[in-house]
């Protein structure tokens, strides 16, 4: 007979397997035109470790990198198109997938790119989501780390109080849209982000419209094309980059 030990650890072991299970089978698929950005060509030279997808511009040595991360529960290749425009644009950029689809279990993980890229100079790391959260804590932990730091649909909490650090620059980008990280919790949470921060409003945009997934429960219908609100994210995502030299 089985002591009671042995059931607990066997119950624990199934339950962590159908939880992951459930994680990956609800795991947001990257749309066709996500996958296809994901091919290299004459503009952008695309590999993929480990550890995380590298889309790097060709015929030259970038000497700024830009750290991505997911949303919660979105797989990282949905964020191929608007990462493949601001490679294209001269800018090292990683977008590290993450455990189970969720930040949150691995913050640091960022750190990894920057132990691999020791010929890049300065860095940024940002994210979507729970991924732009998780982002703002790794500059929580260790602001030496990077200069700039890009919030998707985000915005750190209490407990990743960046409000009194100097020497990171901020960009905050969101939809007025967005069903999730809605502009009042946007406005909520600024509090938590340095006075010097950049915001972005995207009149239209929503939530699900920064990756190329499709959309989300809990998100309000964009009037923004999808096109024009990742053209207008790379685009102020760029200009941020560039600020940072």
């Amino acid at each position: 007979m089985l002591s009671l030990q042995t059931r607990f650890h066997a119950l624990s072991s199934l339950m962590f397997l159908c939880a992951m299970a459930f994680t990956l089978s609800a795991c947001r698929a990257p749309s066709e035109p996500a996958l296809t950005a994901l091919k290299s060509d004459d503009l952008v030279e695309i590999t993929t470790n480990a550890d995380f997808i590298a889309l790097s511009p060709k015929n030259m040595m970038p000497k700024t990198g830009f750290v991505f991360y997911p949303g919660g529960f979105v797989d990282e290749r949905s964020y191929a198109p608007l990462c493949r425009d601001i490679a294209a644009a001269g800018f090292y950029v990683a977008i590290v997938p993450q455990p189970l689809g969720l930040a949150v279990l691995a913050p640091e993980k960022g750190k990894i790119v920057l132990d691999k890229n020791k010929n890049i100079t300065t860095w940024a790391i940002g994210g979507h989501s729970l991924g732009g959260a998780m982002a703002a804590r790794l500059v929580h932990q260790d602001s030496t780390l990077f200069r700039g730091l890009v919030v998707y649909a985000s915005y750190p909490d209490v407990s990743n109080d960046l409000s009194k650090r100097t020497g990171v620059k901020v960009l905050s980008i969101f939809g007025s849209l967005d069903g999730l990280a809605t502009p009042e919790k946007i406005d909520e949470n600024k509090k938590y982000l340095p006075a010097s921060t950049q915001y972005l409003r995207l009149e239209g945009g929503n939530h699900a419209q920064f990756g190329s997934y499709g959309t989300q429960n809990g998100d309000k219908e964009a009037t923004m094309s999808a096109a024009e609100q990742q053209r207008r994210i790379a685009e102020a995502t760029i200009a941020f980059l560039r600020s940072l030299k």
